[in-house]
């Protein structure tokens, strides 16, 4: 799994490299006490948002659930669901700043 980085306000910044496999973001959000916040992890109601801002080709596309929950939040390309995100396999850097309301 390529390095992950998230960013999030107050300023906090959660830098690790949790193995050569992939596997779902959100479990490695729980894994390194990443600042992505999750209510029900399932993909409906968007608390988990978060903005690509490097790496997107170590990400598999969002599937239409995703992509109409993100709809519905009127959110740019570029946004996804950490909870849905599947992390390809490899040696890269992921990048993502958490959404916050407001």
């Amino acid at each position: 799994m390529p390095h992950l980085i998230f960013e999030a306000s107050p300023p906090h910044e959660a830098v690790a490299s949790p193995g050569p496999e992939e596997g779902r973001l959100v479990d490695a959000c729980d894994d390194l006490g990443a600042p992505v916040p999750f209510s029900c992890r399932s993909g409906s109601c968007g608390t988990c948002r978060v903005e690509v801002l490097e790496g997107e080709r170590w990400l598999d596309s969002p599937g239409d659930e995703e992509l109409y929950v993100l709809e519905q939040f009127g959110d740019p390309p570029g946004r996804r669901l950490a909870c849905m995100v599947q992390v390809r396999r490899g040696e890269g850097l992921v990048r993502l700043r958490v959404v916050e309301e407001g």
